[in-house]
């Protein structure tokens, strides 16, 4: 059917402008024959570009690390800064919610609620609009993290806890008019050994799991992600009469293992696993005011290890392995145990993706 119309549209404009005098219809049909080819070969392009295949996790690594390994490195950077901060002496929460294809964020943080009090609880809620312009597998939508955690300070200061974060994605895939949609939750413990004053050591070891579910080109997927997590941190802490430096250094690595799945159309995908490890280090200064405390900060990224998204259709992805990432907030603090605090940040350096983060966190000591 498609061949006859062009043939059929590239007679008509022979005909037409093969006349040695064109009057203005033929011109006009001879004008619309040509576009009406150009039109069908750009749609063969695009349709040909990126298959119903290349939309699947398993299939496009590049793409499963953004938006299913950001899973747990969300959960694992904001347990090991908060720890972190509490075993150096404080209770400041100190926030590192993970966006849409980019592994690593800036560090956040808390106000200082009243000390002495060994019971802390901590939520925490972020929204991440991110924007993926790697032309095969254009996407855009927002990535949802609630985080909730309870621990306990012995007496020599050590502090033992466990978080649960729950996660919601949904992105549109508008390379396949298709959309992405996942649903998990992940359990970790956590543990923090105060090494001096201002400094502390934390480690995070936690498991997932994580439903996704696909649409691309009309063709439906389900599977599922099985995720490990973990983080080993160093933090730092110092107080300069109202200022506040903070400091973090840290190794994060997530292991996703994506089960294998049917598509609606019969396809059978196979199963995969994704791996991301990362080095992290940012800082923070603060200026406490009282019941409110801004602060700036500015954290670094660098992708040890991860996996390139292969070139679709000809085209190459960036691949960009590291990135720096500005933050903006103010903490506030009550005179009783009530803590939290207000943020916004936006990645930097990643040609091919665009993540504008929103962050809230409260918390108590009892």
């Amino acid at each position: 059917m498609l061949v006859d119309i062009i043939n059929n549209s590239l007679k008509h404009a022979n005909l037409a402008l093969g006349q040695t005098k064109m009057n203005s219809k033929n011109f006009r049909n001879a004008i619309r024959a040509i576009v009406l080819v150009s039109s069908f070969g750009f749609c063969g392009v695009a349709a040909a570009s990126t298959t119903v295949s290349d939309g699947q996790p398993s299939n496009s690594p590049g793409l499963a690390a953004g938006l299913l390994s950001t899973t747990g490195l969300n959960t694992a950077g904001i347990i090991g800064s908060a720890v972190g901060s509490f075993a150096a002496g404080g209770v400041s929460f100190a926030g590192d919610v993970r966006r849409f294809a980019l592994p690593g964020q800036g560090y956040t943080g808390a106000a200082a609620a009243a000390g002495g009090k060994p019971w802390n609880a901590w939520v925490a809620y972020s929204r991440s609009n991110v924007d993926y312009t790697f032309a095969p597998l254009r996407s855009s939508g927002n990535v949802n993290v609630y985080l909730g955690g309870v621990d306990y300070t012995f007496a020599n200061n050590v502090v033992f806890g466990v978080a649960v974060a729950r996660d919601r994605t949904d992105v549109d895939l508008q390379f396949s008019s298709g959309k992405l949609t996942g649903s998990g939750t992940t359990v970790a413990p956590y543990i923090g050994v105060p090494l001096s004053k201002q400094w502390a050591l934390d480690a995070t070891l936690g498991i997932g799991r994580t439903d996704v579910d696909t649409v691309n080109l009309g063709v439906t997927g389900s599977t599922t992600d099985d995720r490990t997590i973990g983080s080993l941190g160093l933090s730092y802490r110092e107080s300069i009469d109202k200022w506040q430096l903070t400091g973090r250094g840290a190794y994060l690595t997530v292991h996703d293992k994506l089960g294998a799945y049917t598509l609606s159309n019969g396809t059978l995908v196979p199963d995969g696993t994704v791996n991301v490890s990362q080095f992290r280090l940012y800082g923070q200064v603060a200026y406490d005011a009282g019941y409110l405390v801004p602060y700036v900060g500015l954290s670094y990224i660098n992708d040890v290890r991860r996996p390139d998204q292969a070139p679709v259709g000809g085209l190459s992805a960036a691949n960009d392995n590291d990135a720096w990432t500005p933050v903006i907030g103010v903490r506030f603090k009550t005179d009783g145990s009530v803590y939290g605090s207000v943020q916004y940040s936006s990645e930097r350096n990643r040609s091919e993706v665009k993540n504008d983060q929103f962050l809230f966190n409260i918390g108590i000591r009892f």
